[in-house]
């Protein structure tokens, strides 16, 4: 038992660490071009990933169909979400990305059951129908009518469809590669996806950024995208998958607190409100189990 709740503490730290993302998020892109930070992100994650991947990368062996589907996988999954998450918190409040984002556990779950042809219950639904409506009220700022759904909501939505599909690619490979591997791979190749877009004739720029910016950047890249995912993929198969997904729940208020104390951002009754009804439709929705 006293193991088990200190794997909970693992996961629940995690949670903090992905939750205050979305706050200092907000604080580079003041700073720095969002392409640019996912650039640099992936550089200092994939050295720390060197150390800890090193042995298993060289050990496996993959097939050309193998690298094909980690390429695909690294572009959706890290290219175009690291970019769509950075560049949403330039339009919008981390509050409202991270209620948004939210929704993966149950996009996760309706792009499982059909590519893996699961049916789900009518309880799965109900609670996919009460996030919705958490979500709607508060991007409709609470008139749930004519939604306020500009750029930045618009990014931070593809940012939760591309971790989504990920997620079903994660599944899809992980039944013949380590998760060490895909978690390896799919960083690279997302590197790689990402040299198109970033502003190479604006990167001179960030030789004037002052380096407790260039500290904080480097510091989340390892500590939420290294250290925590590595934790988080560690940890999730002993206490069970749905469980731990329940504990994302906690990101939105995690980005409120965060908001609150270092960015000034008042917390509205609406985020509130919309934030306990997304919890109670992805809690309902996955407590339940596949038919």
């Amino acid at each position: 038992m006293n193991k088990q709740w200190f794997i909970y503490l693992i996961l629940i730290l995690c949670v903090i660490a992905w939750g205050s993302n979305f706050v200092f998020g907000s604080i580079l892109v003041d700073v720095f071009d969002p392409s640019i930070i996912a650039f640099f992100r992936l550089i200092f994650i994939l050295i720390f990933l060197f150390f800890l991947t090193y042995r298993n990368i060289k050990n496996q062996k993959l097939t050309l169909h193998n690298y094909i589907w980690l390429a695909i996988a690294g572009f959706v999954g890290i290219s175009l979400n690291q970019w769509s998450f950075y560049a949403s918190l330039q339009y919008t409040e981390p509050v409202t990305a991270a209620l948004i984002l939210a929704l993966s556990p149950i996009v996760t779950a309706l792009l499982s059951s059909y590519y893996f042809n699961e049916r789900k219950k009518l309880q799965f639904w109900i609670g996919s129908f009460v996030a919705l409506i958490g979500v709607w009220l508060v991007i409709t700022k609470g008139s749930f009518l004519v939604p306020s759904f500009g750029k930045g909501e618009l990014l931070i939505t593809l940012t939760m469809l591309s971790f989504s599909v990920f997620l079903v690619f994660v599944q899809h490979l992980s039944k013949s590669i380590s998760p060490s591997i895909i978690t390896w791979y799919s960083n690279v190749f997302g590197l790689i996806g990402l040299l198109p877009f970033v502003p190479w004739h604006k990167t001179y720029i960030v030789l004037s950024v002052p380096f407790s910016y260039w500290a904080l950047l480097i510091i989340t890249a390892i500590i939420m995208h290294g250290l925590c995912t590595y934790l988080w993929n560690n940890s999730i198969h002993k206490v069970g998958a749905t469980k731990a997904a329940l504990l994302l729940n906690l990101e939105p208020f995690v980005a409120m607190v965060f908001g609150f104390f270092l960015l000034g951002i008042s917390i509205q009754l609406l985020q509130l409100i919309g934030a306990f009804i997304i919890v109670i439709g992805v809690s309902i929705s996955l407590q339940t189990k596949s038919k």
